[in-house]
């Protein structure tokens, strides 16, 4: 595998920033000097003001909520659409001179510039994958469904991760194969793929001996197993680090609201996370680029969420989280749209065109 594809593998997932602390115990010293007490007290000033100028819609609506409904002082603020609970955040100097903190500037500066850089050029479509081949778009849903529940049923050693990587490794397999495969070869396939992925993502992934006798009642040996993963493996050129549609999601997530944990955001990422597994179930869904797909999900979660909590400026928040997720994902503003309203109509309609599929509801 390529060193290239190492490290950008390596990056996958945005690392949290150096944070520098600064307690203050006690009571403050008298003999301060006025001077540096009036700096700090009029630099304070004019960054509240512009916080408060720079604040969005959506914050203060979550703010709003969590007020109603805990009772409770937590304070956030959005700035640059980066969400903050300040009441956890860690007071940095503003002292531009400052070593510590000039590293930390310089080094998420560069990190998050080669990090976006290599997920956008590592991307991978996948929407012809069965263009050359006789399997039916019905039957690799039904695999994506039993996907699901194969992995739902090791669910604390394994993770979405998982699954997003499975999905990707067969479609992309069944895209490069010159072997033209029929509908009878897919569980192989499938099965294989999964374990590629759990020894790909997972600490303690599946051992093989699971695959031949929980997943594939014996169906198929160990051996017959090993062989398809070398045939995959050696078709790809081993290149199955790249990017997902849930490593994009995570991404737009972490440039939109940092590394916070808020519920109300985290309701949002698992919404969209959903949505996502459920594109993945329709052949027609992944026409659109991985990027596309998780920034139009994410969209929606947050349009869901406004929409169920009844806040008003919902089409200027929106905007707001258009354009910037637009800026951060370099995807057409028109793409982005037509992919919202594809969403909209699978998730209204998924029952009626999967009846049988249930995996998904039983494994959230």
């Amino acid at each position: 595998m390529k060193k290239d594809r190492n490290l950008s593998r390596s990056r996958r997932s945005p690392s949290s920033q150096l944070k520098i602390k600064k307690t203050h115990k006690g009571k403050q010293k008298k003999n301060r000097n006025s001077q540096t007490s009036s700096f700090n007290t009029n630099s304070q000033s004019q960054e509240k003001q512009l916080n408060f100028r720079e604040e969005g819609k959506l914050l203060y609506f979550i703010q709003k909520l969590e007020a109603e409904k805990e009772k409770k002082g937590i304070c956030l603020k959005l700035s640059h659409l980066s969400i903050q609970d300040t009441q956890s955040t860690v007071t940095i100097n503003n002292d531009l001179n400052h070593s510590q903190l000039r590293r930390q500037i310089e080094y998420s500066n560069y990190y998050h510039q080669e990090f976006q850089q290599s997920i956008i050029d590592e991307n991978v479509y996948l929407g012809d994958c069965l263009e050359n081949q006789k399997i039916s778009h019905q039957l690799r849903a039904k695999m994506i469904d039993w996907m699901i529940e194969v992995l739902g049923n090791y669910s604390e050693t394994t993770s979405d991760a998982t699954f997003f990587r499975s999905v990707a490794i067969m479609d992309y397999y069944l895209q490069k194969s010159i072997t033209q495969y029929s509908d009878n070869h897919l569980h192989l396939i499938g099965i294989t793929s999964m374990f590629i992925a759990t020894k790909l993502e997972d600490i303690h992934h599946i051992p093989l001996q699971d695959f031949v006798v929980r997943v594939s009642h014996n169906k198929y040996t160990a051996s017959k197993i090993k062989a398809m993963e070398q045939t995959i493996l050696e078709t790809l050129n081993f290149e199955i680090t790249f990017p997902t549609s849930l490593d994009f999601l995570h991404n737009i997530f972490y440039q939109c609201f940092s590394l916070n944990h808020n519920p109300n955001l985290q309701n949002i990422l698992e919404a969209s996370t959903y949505i996502l597994k459920l594109c993945l179930h329709d052949y027609s869904m992944i026409s659109f680029n991985s990027n596309t797909l998780a920034s139009s999900s994410f969209i929606y979660s947050i349009n869901f969420f406004l929409n169920q909590h009844k806040l008003p400026n919902q089409k200027l928040i929106i905007s707001q989280f258009n354009n910037k997720i637009v800026q951060i994902s370099q995807i057409d503003l028109n793409d982005l749209y037509l992919c919202q309203k594809k969403i909209e109509d699978l998730i209204n309609t998924f029952q009626i065109k999967y009846p049988e599929f249930h995996n998904l509801e039983k494994f959230l």
